[in-house]
């Protein structure tokens, strides 16, 4: 067996272990929750330890003794960049707290399966984007599925936990339209605009995570403190099925720690496969966390409910064929707004996109930290747009990215005429006089023939050739 084939052995293997490890911290991360929430009915405290759990890691591997990363001090670009994944992330993930408490995690994941329904509407009704009907027939089983697997879940008691379900659904996909149309507008240009202000992945998490937890500290103060001054037993027992085998404590130490492996598998799978390979794990992994879900609580589930949800995966399933469909449709209004507010490209991928060459080349890869932002937004699309305005100009029609010059060399003729001078390409676009300050120009000693002159030297006794 060739190196190659090892190679390509040792990564597939690689990759399968990473998605395992990925789908099972999701699960975790997720049953542990509703374990928490089935005993200590505050997912506002939920949420608040959960990000205080990711930051304290992110230090604990910044910090001397085991230096996989080193902290960034905080800029004002960073701060400011920052701040609104807090609160995209504060927003999400404290309706989906609020949601696991009330409904089945099953349910919960099922309803968030909606999202790409929720940004194709978005894109069309705020952006005119258009899609192909191979787009749309995809959403219908998608939606069929969550209505169905939600049709026995709608009580009086589930119906706040079905909005918030809707609520963290909504919140997430306006996080994605948000770094996607607002961000890259900034003068600034946000955190991939200069490579000095990148932020590598565990600084990405340690600051979104710590804005999320500044935030949620007002939040907290507000809502939960005052119950916990008020009364002395926080722990509710369920009056039907089996206690936890576990205390609270202990579920709330372990669903911290897997929530921040989550992120850093996550970042890990990203940054080392292509977003079409990652899209489809992550499809994979929504699968087997409701999966997982049904059977680590015991859930009954009826027969409708079974077939909504098998509908849903057909559905998403259809949507990941017809996503490259929905990217073109996004670019296509990127290169609108481009050439509205006059941006230039910063990287070969905006050239292309811009350029209206949808399908980039074989040997392009997304940069990690790209896709570390989007891995951290919630974002599943990381073609983005970072450029500057600039102010018109009478050549702004052309393609500079197609520009040529063709130099033929002229032929040595000995019956050449001294009025026949050879021109230089740039002859038509006569250049400024040189100032008094100017440097000399390096010249070059023009040649002559045995028959004659190519040039009348002494007519031409002050012209001079710079060489680039």
């Amino acid at each position: 067996m060739t190196n190659s084939a090892l190679t390509s052995i040792s990564t597939n293997l690689t990759f399968i272990l990473l998605c395992g490890l990925w789908y099972m911290t999701s699960a975790l991360s997720s049953n542990t929750g509703k374990a928490i929430m089935n005993e200590f009915r505050y997912p506002i405290t939920l949420t608040f330890v959960q990000f205080g759990f990711v930051a304290f890691y992110c230090l604990l591997l910044m910090s001397p003794v085991l230096r996989f990363s080193k902290l960034r001090s905080p800029t004002k670009t960073i701060l400011k960049d920052t701040i609104p994944m807090g609160i995209f992330q504060v927003g999400g993930h404290v309706f989906s707290s609020m949601a696991i408490s009330r409904i089945p995690v099953s349910t919960v994941h099922t309803i968030k399966a909606l999202s790409p329904l929720f940004t194709v509407t978005a894109y069309a009704l705020l952006f005119g984007v258009s899609y192909s009907a191979k787009t749309y027939t995809s959403l219908l089983p998608l939606t069929i599925g969550v209505m169905l697997a939600c049709s026995f879940d709608i009580s009086a008691s589930n119906y706040v936990g079905l909005l918030c379900a809707f609520g963290s659904a909504l919140v997430f996909v306006s996080s994605n339209i948000f770094f996607k149309k607002i961000m890259p507008t900034n003068s600034g240009g946000g955190l991939s605009s200069q490579s000095s202000l990148k932020l590598d992945k565990i600084n990405l998490l340690f600051y979104s995570s710590s804005m999320a937890f500044l935030l949620m500290v007002p939040i907290w103060l507000c809502y939960d403190l005052p119950v916990f001054l008020s009364s002395s037993d926080h722990i509710a027992h369920p009056s039907h099925g089996h206690s936890n085998p576990h205390s609270v404590t202990y579920y709330f130490i372990m669903n911290g720690t897997v929530h921040f492996a989550q992120n850093i598998i996550a970042f890990v799978i990203l940054s080392s496969t292509s977003p079409v390979t990652y899209s489809i794990a992550s499809l994979i992994k929504r699968v087997a966390v409701i999966c997982i879900a049904i059977v680590w609580f015991n859930q009954s589930v009826h027969p409708i409910q079974a077939f909504g949800i098998l509908l849903t995966f057909a559905g998403l399933y259809m949507y990941n064929n017809a996503k490259s469909d929905v990217e073109k449709g996004e670019k296509k209004m990127l290169r609108v707004e481009a050439a509205n507010k006059m941006m230039l490209p910063s990287t070969r991928a905006d050239a292309r996109m811009m350029a209206g060459n949808e399908t980039p080349s074989e040997s392009y890869s997304m940069p990690p930290h790209d896709m570390a932002i989007t891995s951290a937004t919630g974002l599943d699309s990381p073609s983005v747009i970072h450029g500057r305005p600039r102010a018109p100009s009478a050549a702004s029609h052309l393609n500079t990215y197609n520009l040529s010059v063709k130099i033929t060399p002229p032929s040595l003729s000995a019956n050449r005429s001294p009025n026949d001078r050879m021109s230089s390409p740039t002859d038509s676009y006569p250049s400024p006089p040189p100032s008094l300050d100017s440097p000399p120009s390096p010249t070059v000693p023009l040649q002559s023939t045995q028959t004659g002159e190519l040039f009348d030297i002494s007519a031409h006794s002050n012209r001079t050739i710079a060489v680039s």
